[in-house]
């Protein structure tokens, strides 16, 4: 299966403030259950797209891979990754752009006001903004084919920290 995230922050301290109703005690806490959040979904032989802001310290990058399950872990760059998350993962890159399902997406950290052919249907999958965006892009966009895919929506969503499936984003956009 496919899967997509973002915005897990794995020992940031700080976010602690910003998660929905402050869920955490410490920030071990955190990264134990969005951890087990990825893993109790995403098995070894599944795809994680992951848009971005994976951790807060690039030497900490190691400990934080060995404990997620999924061997194939694609990384699109966020504003607090470094370069030398490549090392820990299957790819690193700015954007992707991929078909799935005969549907084009085009994934990104930073949400988008147009992307590689949206009007003909194409997706784009975004982390960044924590979900702050989504109402009022979807009042000045009814029906826009795109969506924050961070932990913290999914939370808001689903009410566990936890990634969302290729088949849960079709359903979601309506598509």
């Amino acid at each position: 299966m496919i899967y997509f995230s973002a915005d897990l922050h794995l020992g940031h301290l700080n976010i602690l403030k910003y998660q929905p109703a402050r869920c955490f005690e410490t920030i071990d806490e955190m990264d134990a259950i969005l951890i087990e959040g990825i893993n109790r979904y995403v098995k070894r032989d599944d795809e994680l797209y992951y848009l971005g802001d994976f951790a807060w310290k690039a030497s900490r990058y190691g400990h934080y891979r060995s404990r997620l399950k999924v061997r194939k872990l694609h990384v699109v760059k966020g504003n607090h990754d470094a370069s030398s998350l490549r090392m820990h993962v299957s790819s690193l890159n700015d954007m992707v752009c991929r078909k799935f399902n005969e549907i084009k997406f085009h994934m990104t950290h930073y949400p988008l006001v147009s992307w590689r052919a949206r009007e003909h249907g194409s997706i784009h999958l975004y982390g960044h903004s924590h979900g702050m965006m989504e109402d009022q892009l979807n009042t000045i966009w009814p029906g826009r084919k795109a969506m924050d895919v961070g932990v913290d929506c999914a939370f808001k969503r689903f009410g566990e920290w936890c990634p969302f499936s290729l088949e849960k984003i079709l359903e979601i956009l309506k598509v």
